[in-house]
C-alpha cells in the first residue's frame, strides 16, 4: 500500500553543516547521490550553444533525455533554432545510430526555411557507450551540406565528474566553427564566458590601448561577427570551466592563451592587470582611483546592509571564498557559504578567512539531506548572493548573478558592491526569479 511521505519533523534528515574553521579542504562534504535544488539560473548546454549566432541546435537523444532540453528551448522562445531526433532501442539494436543522425539532420535541414551557417549536433551517452562512429556521420553531413559548419557537441551528463565535464567541453566547442584567419593576427578574445564584459571592461580597455579589436562571443548577432574571432592574437579565460576553450584556441589557431581567473583581492587583481598589460604590450594604467571607488562602494554596501548577514553560493561566483574574504575585510558580516567544493585557487583565501571569520557556516547544495533544508518562512533579515543561497536561506533580498556576472577587476568589485547595496535595500520575488532557466541568456542569445 502506498503512503504519502509527509514533510514531518521526525522524517526530516538533518542537513550537514560545518564551521569554516573545521571544514575539510577542498571537499567539505561527502559526494554521492545528488539533490538538485530548484534554483534554475545556471546555464545548460542548450543556453551555452545558443551563444553561437544564427546557429541551429539538434539534439540526438533518447526521449527521456530530450524532455529537459526541449523545455529549455521552449522557455527561451527559441524553438525555431532547435530540433530533436529521438533515438530508440531499435536504432541501437539494428546498428542504425550513425544513419539516424545523418537521415535525421538531413530531414531537419531540408525543411528549414533557410539553411543555417552553423549546426550544433548533440550526441548522447548512448552513442559513446556503444562506440558509434560519429566522425563518419559528421563527414557525410559535411559532404551533403558543404556550406554548413557542423560542430560535434555532447549531451553526456554521465561524464559530469570526468576530466572534461560536459560544461567545459561545450564552452570549448563554441569555437569549433572558427576557421584559420587569412588576415594578419590582431585582437584580444575573452573566451568561455557567458555574459559580455562589454566595451567598458578592462579587457576592452587593454585592446583599445593596444590598437586591436576586442572580441567576446556573448552579444554577437551574426555569424560573420563570430568568424572574425579567428583573427585574435591573444585569448583570455576567466572562468575555470573555460580553460579547455583557451587551450583549444591556442592549439588550433596559434593564439597566446592567458588564464586570468575572476578575483576580488586588490593585489591579485593588480597582478592580473599587469599580466594583461604585458600580454598586449601596453603600460599598465594607474589603478589607484579604481581601487578607491571599489572600497567606497563596499563601504556603501556595508551601510546598506546595516549589520545584516550575507550568504554566498557557488553558483553566484566561481570564487565564493575569495568574495567572502573581501566582504569580511570590508566590514560586511558573511555568515554562510553554500559550496560543495572549493577551487584550488581559493586555498590562500580559505586559510585566511577561517582565521578571520571561523564561525562562517559551510553548507552543501547537492547532498540529499538538503531537500529538507529550506526554511518554512521567508526571511528579510539576510541578504543572499546567488540563487541557491537565496533558496536555502529563504531570503527575500537577493543579488542575482551567475559565475561572477559581467564583473572583473577593480571595476567589477565596485559594480558588485553597488548591486549588493541595492539588493540590501530592495526585496525581490525570489521564487519567480529562480524558476527561470539560464539567467541572462535571453540578453545574449
Amino acid at each position: 500500500m502506498l503512503r504519502l511521505f509527509a514533510h514531518t519533523p521526525e522524517r526530516v534528515l538533518p542537513a550537514p553543516t560545518a564551521k569554516l574553521s573545521e571544514a575539510h579542504w577542498p571537499v567539505p562534504f561527502r559526494q554521492g547521490l545528488e539533490y538538485s535544488p530548484p534554483a534554475r539560473g545556471p546555464w545548460t548546454i542548450v543556453h551555452v550553444g545558443m551563444l553561437v549566432p544564427e546557429c541551429h541546435e539538434i539534439f540526438v537523444c533518447a526521449q527521456g533525455c530530450l524532455r529537459g532540453v526541449v523545455l529549455s528551448a521552449a522557455e527561451l522562445g527559441l524553438q525555431r533554432r532547435f530540433s530533436t531526433i529521438t533515438v530508440t532501442e531499435e536504432h541501437l539494436r539494428d546498428g542504425q545510430l550513425e544513419d539516424t543522425i545523418i537521415e535525421g539532420v538531413t530531414h531537419i535541414l531540408e525543411r528549414l526555411p533557410k539553411l543555417p551557417p552553423a549546426v550544433l549536433v548533440y550526441s548522447s551517452c548512448l552513442h559513446h557507450f556503444s562506440g558509434a562512429d560519429l566522425g563518419w556521420a559528421y563527414r557525410k553531413l559535411s559532404e551533403a551540406f558543404p556550406d554548413v559548419v557542423f560542430t560535434d557537441c555532447y549531451m553526456t551528463p554521465t561524464l559530469r565528474k570526468s576530466e572534461m565535464p560536459p560544461d567545459n567541453k561545450m564552452r570549448r566547442q563554441l569555437y569549433h566553427g572558427l576557421r584559420p584567419a587569412d588576415l594578419p593576427k590582431g585582437g584580444l578574445l575573452v573566451a568561455g564566458s557567458l555574459e559580455a564584459f562589454g566595451p567598458e571592461s578592462d579587457f576592452a580597455r587593454a585592446a583599445h590601448a593596444a590598437g586591436v579589436p576586442f572580441f567576446e562571443l556573448p552579444g554577437m548577432t551574426t555569424y560573420e561577427e563570430y568568424r572574425r574571432m579567428a583573427h585574435a592574437r591573444w585569448v583570455v579565460t576567466v572562468n575555470p570551466a573555460a580553460l579547455q576553450a583557451g587551450r583549444f584556441l591556442a592549439e588550433r589557431h596559434g593564439m597566446r592563451h592567458l588564464q586570468l581567473l575572476l578575483d576580488y583581492n586588490e593585489q591579485r587583481i593588480d597582478d592580473s592587470l599587469g599580466t594583461l598589460a604585458e600580454l598586449t604590450g601596453i603600460p599598465l594604467w594607474d589603478t589607484t582611483a579604481e581601487k578607491s571607488a571599489a572600497r567606497t562602494a563596499l563601504a556603501q554596501a556595508a551601510d546598506a546592509l546595516a549589520g545584516r548577514p550575507v550568504a554566498i553560493c557557488q553558483t553566484a561566483t566561481t570564487r565564493p571564498v575569495a568574495l567572502a574574504r573581501r566582504l569580511v575585510e570590508s566590514g560586511i558580516r558573511v555568515t554562510d557559504l553554500y559550496c560543495d567544493s572549493f577551487l584550488s585557487a581559493d586555498k590562500t583565501d580559505f586559510e585566511i578567512l577561517r582565521k578571520k571569520a571561523p564561525g562562517i557556516l559551510v553548507h552543501p547544495t547537492t547532498v540529499p539531506e538538503m531537500r529538507f533544508a529550506t526554511p518554512a518562512e521567508k526571511r528579510d533579515d539576510i541578504v543572499a548572493i546567488g540563487q541557491k543561497a537565496a533558496f536555502f536561506t529563504g531570503a527575500t533580498h537577493m543579488l542575482n548573478m551567475i559565475e561572477g556576472g559581467p564583473w572583473w577587476g577593480h571595476g567589477g568589485v565596485r559594480s558588485l558592491a553597488l548591486a549588493l547595496a541595492t539588493a540590501a535595500r530592495e526585496p525581490v520575488d525570489v521564487d519567480r526569479i529562480i524558476s527561470v532557466k539560464g539567467y541572462g541568456c535571453n540578453g545574449c542569445c
